[in-house]
């Protein structure tokens, strides 16, 4: 099934210019989440878009292209605040979603000849253990268990895990806070880092917990932070943890957790740890794009701006540059429900409303500003078309 679309014509164009595409879904879309592409970087990543009845997967035909494929619909019944999407195989996908009822939920979305089978793996039902709306989530596969962590504003942080290959559920575990939690990340593993996330306490502290062993190991103040992120450091054991604000972010590197070695890099008192990379976010020069949404994901993180002089700004975090690739994108209208990037930095979703806008980067290998013409996209309200 193909979806069809419109678009809004640039004022000017380029060879060198993004693509651009703007898609009616009907409803409104509550969250989005990117799948990371298996094969390269040609393939287009899968997009789950949360909705008030359940979860849309649908999949960009080509960027460069107007087309939208529709892949399947996991009906929940309730409103998906939040979504997380997961690679298993190149054909399966496991998608984990927080709703308004409090619940979590996962499944596994199979791909068999060209179709789609979904498959429920398990339901964590009714609060699964909270007691208000869950506020953060992320979720990891490492080996064959499915590990998931929220938080919410009962400062509650839960950790589950499911096997995939057996199907085992143990039961949720949870840990009470000091603060109310905003942001909570898994850390990338290694050879010599066991399962591990990191909670953004209230804005200003970061503490790291053991999934394994159900401990907390670290605390890092890295003053007032907005979201958290997190990538692997080559050459270093570990990972580095990144606090980021609208204006910039701060890195934390080598961070790792052989018990003789806890700590490691870190340095700082208990009011603030000092960053091992720290910058602000740059556009062009004299840009003044005002944020409206500032996306982590992974090593990337996207900047949307609204306005005559908005667009959207995709870093990479582990570049350490303060530069990143600017897309002259005018959003003109301040109904900016959610948006994601892809772990990659090449795709971005911007959701308006009903309809969904897609930015494919034109991204050289080289860190810092492409060469992007002037050209403007203007966003208007207008009313969905539905499918």
């Amino acid at each position: 099934m193909t979806i069809d679309l419109y678009e809004y014509v640039p004022t000017r164009t380029s060879i060198s210019s993004p693509g651009v595409s703007i898609h009616s879904l009907g409803t409104r879309t509550l969250s989005l989440a990117f799948s990371n592409p298996l094969t390269s970087n040609q393939v287009p990543p899968i997009i789950a878009r949360g909705h008030s009845n359940g979860i849309t997967l649908l999949r960009p035909v080509v960027f460069r292209t107007h087309r939208l494929q529709y892949l399947c619909e996991i009906f929940v019944g309730a409103a998906t605040k939040l979504v997380k999407v997961l690679d298993g195989s190149s054909t399966t996908l496991f998608v984990v979603s927080v709703h308004t009822d409090y619940s979590v939920r996962s499944h596994v979305v199979k791909f068999e000849n060209s179709a789609v089978i979904v498959d429920q793996v398990s339901t964590l039902t009714g609060t699964s253990g909270h007691a208000a709306p869950v506020s953060c989530l992320d979720a990891l596969i490492s080996g064959t268990i499915l590990w998931t962590a929220t938080a919410g504003d009962d400062n509650t942080f839960i950790i589950s895990r499911t096997d995939n290959t057996t199907g085992d559920f143990v039961e949720p575990r949870a840990y009470r806070l000091s603060y109310t939690a905003s942001a909570v990340v898994f850390l990338p593993e290694s050879t010599v880092s066991r399962t591990k996330v990191a909670v953004l306490e209230a804005p200003s502290r970061i503490r790291v917990f053991d999934c394994v062993n159900g401990s907390w190991l670290l605390n890092i103040y890295p003053g007032f932070t907005t979201a958290l992120s997190s990538y692997p450091v080559s050459g270093m054991k570990g990972a580095a943890i990144v606090a980021i604000t609208e204006k910039g972010w701060r890195a934390y590197k080598g961070v790792t957790y052989p018990e003789e070695e806890t700590g490691q890099g870190i340095r700082g008192g208990s009011g603030y740890t000092y960053p091992s990379d720290h910058g602000l976010f740059r556009g062009k020069e004299g840009d003044t794009t005002v944020a409206k949404v500032v996306v982590a994901v992974g090593r990337t993180v996207a900047k949307i701006g609204v306005g005559e002089e908005g667009g959207v700004g995709v870093f990479d975090l582990a570049s350490s540059s303060e530069y990143g690739i600017h897309v002259p994108v005018k959003f003109l209208t301040s109904d900016i429900t959610v948006a994601a990037v892809s772990d990659d930095g090449r795709s971005v979703a911007v959701a308006c409303g009903a309809e969904l806008v897609l930015i494919a980067l034109s991204r050289d290998d080289d860190v810092g500003m492409d060469s992007v013409e002037e050209n403007s996209v203007v966003y208007n309200d207008r009313l969905p078309i539905g499918y």
